[in-house]
């Protein structure tokens, strides 16, 4: 069976083609034109086209069954509104339509947990890419979407590695104490939560939130990448109105142009804001048993960060 993985130089798109090609499907790799592919696997078919041409995505599409869409901007806070609209909505349009031209049967579609608050151009923009991808269910045999949390694994990218970075660097005060929930989910068990979505025929029409099915706080985070890095936690906590004074600071710096970082408020409100997900849905309607836990890729993790 041919696969289609759109975004597939991406953190998920990568490691979602080996997964697939591990498990005996034949891989086509969607890529923009400029996009590299040497990190790809020699199994992957590589087709090349942007998500606004419609003739390159249709012919992407040709002899394809399944169609798992993860290409889109994943910047949040860094990209215009018009670009979150254009890529993670228009894109998400094309390539409903270019499936449905070319006759593929199902199609899973990666949103995000954000498009569930809807407090951002990125969160809206995945709500409004959700929709599209319902209305085109008749369409389909079967379209499905997952609602993934903070992704972690080899050549994450963000926040969580950002953190990891200025731990091991010592440019980063202990965090306050902070007991705020989180939940996270490995790169490896959403590939898995992905390939149930597009064999189970219970998926139709369903919308999954996926974690790892444990519950994080900021600081136990922050402990497991003192013990990785090998290095001894700080025995004092920042006080948190200094933490948020800080986070102020960088965030204006940034704005104006002095300082381009990726602390600030947003930073801040991801570490001392609750956002924890059951994934009880998708166990109990696909049989998904998340297996890794964050404490567990850590070395990966900081191995590919430190080789960079």
């Amino acid at each position: 069976m041919t696969v289609l993985v759109t975004g597939a130089s991406g953190f998920i798109g990568r490691h979602l083609c080996y997964r697939l090609v591990d498990e005996g499907y034949r891989v086509r790799g969607l890529l923009r034109p400029q996009s590299d592919s040497s990190h790809l696997s020699k199994d992957v078919n590589v087709a090349r086209s942007d998500l606004a041409d419609m003739p390159g995505l249709v012919k992407a599409c040709e002899g394809v069954a399944i169609i798992f869409h993860v290409a889109g901007v994943v910047h949040v806070g860094t990209r215009s509104s018009s670009e979150h609209y254009e890529t993670n909505v228009e894109g998400t349009r094309n390539v409903l339509a270019a499936g449905r031209e070319a006759g593929v049967t199902r199609f899973v579609f990666f949103s995000s947990i954000l498009a569930t608050q809807k407090q951002s151009d990125y969160g809206r923009s995945k709500h409004l890419a959700e929709q599209l991808v319902l209305e085109n269910a008749e369409h389909y045999r079967s379209v499905s979407i997952l609602r993934p949390v903070n992704v972690y694994g080899a050549t994450m990218k963000g926040n969580i590695a950002g953190l990891i970075k200025r731990i091991k660097k010592g440019s980063l005060p202990p965090l306050p104490l902070l007991s705020n929930r989180l939940s996270l989910v490995s790169v490896q068990d959403l590939c898995e939560a992905a390939i149930l979505a597009a064999e189970s025929p219970d998926s139709a029409g369903q919308t999954y939130p996926v974690t790892d099915g444990q519950s994080y706080t900021p600081n136990t985070l922050e402990c497991a990448i003192y013990a990785a890095l090998g290095q001894k936690k700080p025995g004092w906590r920042c006080p948190r109105v200094i933490f948020y004074a800080a986070s102020l600071g960088a965030h204006i710096l940034n704005s104006l142009g002095v300082w381009n970082n990726d602390l600030g408020l947003r930073t801040y409100r991801n570490l001392v804001e609750s956002s924890e997900v059951s994934c009880e849905k998708i166990a109990a309607e696909l049989g998904y048993q998340p297996s890794r836990t964050f404490k567990d890729e850590l070395p990966a993790i900081i191995s590919m960060l430190s080789s960079k």
